[in-house]
């Protein structure tokens, strides 16, 4: 890797068809292309989607190099490519300095985020298929062996995230309750059977299945 100047990046050069990172990578740098094309590609059910193929003078990775969350989708060279790698450490240096750019950046990310993670919900046409894929992107695991999903019992965040109606998202999450899947631990919604609910989505995927 050939360094270009100290205050930028570094160079990269990329053969066609070569992975610069995949989908759910870690990322802290971001990438100006001097030359050549890059295709971003995101799985979505299993099918690789092209988002976009971008060229010269353009740049992607920037999401990644201010907040080091996991790359949303993955980066391959259509052509023989020639990258600037922008260095994390630089570039917030730099906006650090001016807490106001440093603050729109940041709210511009969280907009950005949103929006890509509302698009993966979006591409699945089954209203219940899409919100228990979201309740399973929620997850995690709390002191008590539950897995806390940190959602808003009402359903609102849900609703919104998803776009399923909120009369349909309290059905759902009514079924899952009655199936004992679920219940509300405070004012979140808790699966109380990580087993029960994983064989739940298998069930309402296969009756989707059998519809189409």
């Amino acid at each position: 890797m050939e360094k270009v100047n100290e205050s930028i990046g570094y160079e990269k050069q990329l053969r066609s068809g070569e992975v610069l990172f995949k989908e759910g990578a870690p990322g802290d740098e971001m990438y100006l292309i001097r030359s050549g094309k890059i295709r971003i590609v995101k799985d979505l059910e299993g099918t690789k989607k092209t988002l976009a193929v971008i060229g010269e003078g353009e740049f992607f990775g920037e999401m990644a190099l201010l907040d080091k969350r996991p790359r949303s989708a993955a980066a391959i060279a259509e052509t023989d490519a020639k990258l600037i790698i922008v260095d994390r450490d630089a570039f917030l240096s730099s906006v650090n300095k001016n807490p106001f750019i440093k603050y729109i950046i940041e709210t511009l990310t969280t907009r950005l985020r949103k929006t890509n993670n509302m698009l993966k919900y979006f591409s699945v046409p089954n209203e219940q298929v899409r919100f228990l894929l979201f309740i399973k992107d929620r997850l995690s695991k709390n002191d008590k062996g539950d897995m806390d999903t940190g959602l808003d019992a009402g359903g609102r965040e849900i609703a919104e995230v998803t776009g399923v109606p909120l009369g349909k998202v309290k059905e759902y999450l009514n079924e899952l309750k009655n199936y004992n899947i679920a219940s509300i631990d405070g004012a979140t919604v808790v699966i109380r059977s990580p087993e029960k609910f994983e064989k739940y989505e298998e069930y309402i995927a296969l009756q989707e299945e059998f519809r189409r």
